[in-house]
């Protein structure tokens, strides 16, 4: 039998009573599971319409002061990412962390347990491998992708397919409507968020009522209080 016990931000952890078990029923766990942590991102995305992306260290405080439960963070190094999750923790927010934008940290295990003693509650990456570890230490898992062509939406639509993550950013945010039936089709609890080139709160208003779940931006005066 598969229990599943609550962890931070609606992650939950697994216990295998047995290793016995027909793999019919332990991928049926493992695929309940991901929506359960999928509906709890998106839960969060619901409260935080507009992610704080913090790029600069001097923009901590800006994030978490602003509304809603996530904070992104696409900036830091070995010497202040530590210090910079905390204090977004101490707010009570959930720092889900850019793995590819940190200096010094290599897109590995070692680097995604690092964050985690760190506190970081989810990663973000366009590289599936850390991805797949921080799911299964119980971190959120967000897929960024880079949505260029025609080429790139059937790469990352086969990507879902085969693989397993909470969330899904598409860059730039105004060609993110684009996946949403792809996406639905495969994952309807599946949170889209888009980010990258967004400069008025016209162009917010505009994808959240396209279906988007989120948007994320870098730009602090559009961080609302």
């Amino acid at each position: 039998m598969t229990v599943a016990t609550e962890g931070n931000g609606g992650r939950g952890k697994t216990v295998q009573e047995s290793s016995k078990q027909p793999s019919s029923r332990q991928e049926s766990s493992k695929s309940e599971l991901k929506l359960e942590s999928s509906r709890a991102l998106r839960a969060l995305c619901q409260q935080t319409l507009i992610i704080p992306a913090v790029r600069k260290v001097e923009h901590v405080d800006q994030a978490i002061a602003a509304n809603g439960k996530i904070v992104y963070l696409l900036t830091g190094d070995l010497e202040n990412s530590e210090s910079m999750i905390r204090k977004i923790l101490s707010a009570d927010k959930l720092p889900i962390v850019n793995l590819d934008l940190l200096n010094g940290f290599s897109r590995d295990r070692y680097a995604v347990n690092y964050l985690k003693r760190a506190g970081a509650r989810g990663i973000i990456s366009t590289h599936f491998d850390p991805l797949r570890h921080a799911l299964s230490i119980g971190l959120y898992a967000v897929q960024r992708t880079f949505l260029l062509d025609s080429g790139a939406m059937d790469t990352i639509t086969n990507q879902l397919r085969n693989s397993q993550v909470d969330a899904l950013e598409v860059l730039p945010a105004q060609v993110a409507p684009k996946m949403l039936d792809r996406v639905r089709s495969l994952a309807l609890d599946l949170p889209i968020v888009g980010g990258g080139l967004i400069q008025t709160m016209k162009e917010v208003e505009d994808l959240l009522a396209a279906g988007l779940s989120a948007i994320s931006t870098s730009n602090p005066q559009m961080w609302i209080r």
